[in-house]
């Protein structure tokens, strides 16, 4: 009878909390007591062997995203040996807007918690002029077949015609890319650098002088006047001289009066009045008109930081990373990206800090400010010594491939060649490891796979337009760290926690912790709520199963012939089948740092207060000088969890 009336009094339609907090607990649990012997093995380390450790040099230092995605790849290179890895918000806390060279679209490299203020540019080097026009023209020749094939595709009337009259084109590729994907993405990419010839380039970080400004208008201006000569007049190639664009392009901006001079005349083979209204054509048609100059050089004048704003920003990454001393010859700053095919959710598997793009500009960014001599010396004034062999080095690594790619290798000094020749082999094979180990969480898999079948199988995912799975993404997140590598050092952590590198005793006042939880914190909550939700409610929150998905309009996804837009994740991404993949749960903060710092800025923070007082997010300290766990509990403060071996 007691029983019975224990039922009636906790009906089941109140079950659902409970099973939520046991579910949580069971996961922290498990997880405290996997960190705990790391911590117990680093309170038992003795002086000597202690600062014995800390002194060797490690051959790198990988500095990667926290994404769940990067745990596994930091555990494999260490693996090998002679690596050291930190975790940082993959923007590099560098909130700006970038434009890719010969595109005009920006996008902003930065959480949406930010607002960008800055602008930085992709540029050809300067000897690579001429191959700049080239590439710009190819591309520009390219991207009008592409948009023409769009505008016929989405206009009212010409698809009934284009399906008949073109369907065999699209024929060809269908397939190739069904059949031969590997070769047709090798066939595709050659045609693209035929047209388009690939360029070695840099970024605009410093502040541009106006010189230097000048000269990036002429650089995209003269690719335009040459077009306007093809399709005006009929000229091509050895016809049109580099004096002859120039001249044109000075009597177009009005920095000269009159008629063009004979020689310039001649080469046009144009009457005065031809070559009058062929100057007016390329300022109402083609826009090279003084008035979008002077709009494009202020610009362009926006592009690149100041000095004293990039020693605050290298100064504070790496007091935030914990990166102030012990340098390694080489410091590899890597974002993250993916490639996938026909995937209308491809950014959702990019970097989140970056906005839903690609790392790359942040890395090559950060790079080039903390090489820069005069920042260097601004930085020991501040005391942090980086050594003069020390060399930041930009890379990506696609978390679909588990390939690295490393930018700006030119400028890598000619003293560190060799050791960048053994760093490549050993990225190289700690994607190979990440990729075999990633394999055998992937349903469709038929394992076990050796390490060259783990490699073809990743590649061929992200070729295969039919795959609706390249990979799991950040599905199955569950916590975030905060602390010291020496907490999960060696551990498999499966690929279920974000890990930011920070030293509490760089941070007296807590500053850098703020920022930690406040800004990755935050988008780390973002993540975890919308892997939530398209678990739980996948037909309310969730966007259904990519089969059946249209993409309308350029701005979303539709169910089938007509529904409403769908929101959230897709199921492939948090199922499995029909179970689900992501386990639901509100994400579990750890972070080494004394308690009362941490109480503090849940005090002064009311983005932190709602996030632990209200229950979205578990909060765990770890007290560094005790090596014990406290749990946060709303208006009860810290209680201690006690050591609970499974």
């Amino acid at each position: 009878q007691v029983l019975l009336n224990w039922l009636d009094a906790f009906p089941e339609t109140q079950h659902g909390p409970y099973w939520l907090q046991a579910f949580e607990a069971g996961y922290r649990t498990a997880l405290l007591e996997t960190l705990r012997p790391n911590i117990i093995k680093k309170i038992g380390a003795t002086g000597p062997d202690q600062h014995q450790t800390a002194a060797v040099r490690p051959l790198t230092q990988a500095v990667l995203c926290i994404d769940v995605r990067s745990e596994g790849f930091r555990r494999h290179l260490e693996e090998i040996g002679g690596y050291e890895t930190l975790g940082f918000a993959g923007f590099f806390a560098i909130p700006f807007r970038f434009q890719a060279f010969g595109s005009h679209h920006e996008t902003d490299q930065c959480p949406v918690l930010l607002k960008p203020k800055h602008v930085v540019r992709e540029v050809p080097r300067a000897y690579q002029s001429l191959e700049a026009e080239k590439h710009l023209a190819g591309k520009r020749f390219l991207q009008t077949g592409h948009q023409l094939l769009y505008d016929l595709k989405e206009n009212v009337i010409t698809p009934y015609v284009m399906v008949e009259a073109m369907g065999w084109f699209y024929l060809i590729p269908f397939i190739l890319k069904t059949t031969l994907a590997t070769r047709y993405r090798e066939w595709a990419s050659r045609l693209r650098r035929a047209f388009a010839p690939p360029l070695a380039t840099t970024l605009t970080v410093n502040k541009v002088t106006q010189e230097e400004a000048l000269e990036m208008l002429a650089v995209e201006q003269r690719p335009t006047i040459r077009r306007a000569l093809r399709e005006q007049l009929g000229l091509y190639g050895s016809q049109v001289s580099q004096e002859l664009i120039e001249t044109i392009r000075q009597y177009a901006l009005g920095e000269n009066d009159g008629p063009l001079p004979d020689t310039s005349r001649q080469a046009l083979g144009l009457s005065s009045a031809q070559e009058a209204a062929f100057i007016d054509t390329l300022r109402r048609h083609y826009h090279i008109d003084s008035r979008g100059a002077s709009a494009r050089l202020h610009r362009i004048t926006q592009t690149g930081f100041t000095l004293t704003e990039q020693v605050s920003f290298v100064e504070t990454n790496l007091r935030l990373m914990g990166l102030t001393k012990s340098f390694a010859r080489f410091v590899l700053l890597c974002g993250h990206g993916s490639t996938s095919e026909n995937n209308p959710f491809e950014s959702g598997l990019d970097c989140g800090a970056c906005g839903g793009n690609h790392g790359m500009p942040n890395v090559r960014t950060f790079a080039a400010m903390a090489n820069e001599p005069e920042i260097r010396a601004l930085l020991r004034e501040r005391g942090i010594t980086i050594p003069q062999d020390s060399y930041f080095l930009a890379g990506q690594v696609d978390t679909t491939t588990d390939a690295v790619q490393l930018f700006d290798l030119e400028d890598v000094p000619s003293t560190h060649r060799h050791q960048l020749s053994q760093l490549t082999r050993d990225l190289e094979e700690a994607g190979r490891q990440n990729s075999l180990e990633r394999c055998a969480c992937l349903p469709d898999v038929q394992g076990p796979l050796t390490v060259k079948q783990a490699s073809r199988e990743v590649k061929s995912r992200s070729l295969d337009w039919s795959q609706v799975r390249p990979e799991w993404g950040l599905s199955r997140n569950a916590a975030f760290i905060v602390g010291h590598r020496y907490l999960t050092r060696d551990l498999n952590l499966e690929g279920r926690t974000f890990l930011h590198s920070y030293d509490y005793q760089d941070d007296p006042t807590g500053k850098f912790l703020q920022i930690i939880l406040t800004a990755p914190g935050v988008v780390i909550q973002w993540i975890s709520m919308e892997h939530y939700f398209s678990t739980v409610a996948p037909d309310i929150y969730g966007s259904g199963s990519k089969m059946y998905h249209n993409v309308t309009g350029r701005i979303g996804v539709m169910y089938g012939a007509q529904s409403d837009l769908r929101v959230g994740l897709p199921w492939q991404t948090v199922m499995n089948g029909e179970d689900p993949n992501h386990e639901a749960m509100r994400p579990l903060y750890i972070v080494e740092a004394p308690r009362d710092r941490i109480s503090l800025l849940i005090q002064k923070n009311e983005i932190l207060r709602r996030f632990f007082d209200g229950r979205w997010v578990h909060l765990v300290a770890l007290e560094p000088e005790e090596g014990e766990f406290y749990q946060y509990v709303s208006k009860q403060g810290w209680i201690a969890i006690p050591h609970n071996p499974q």
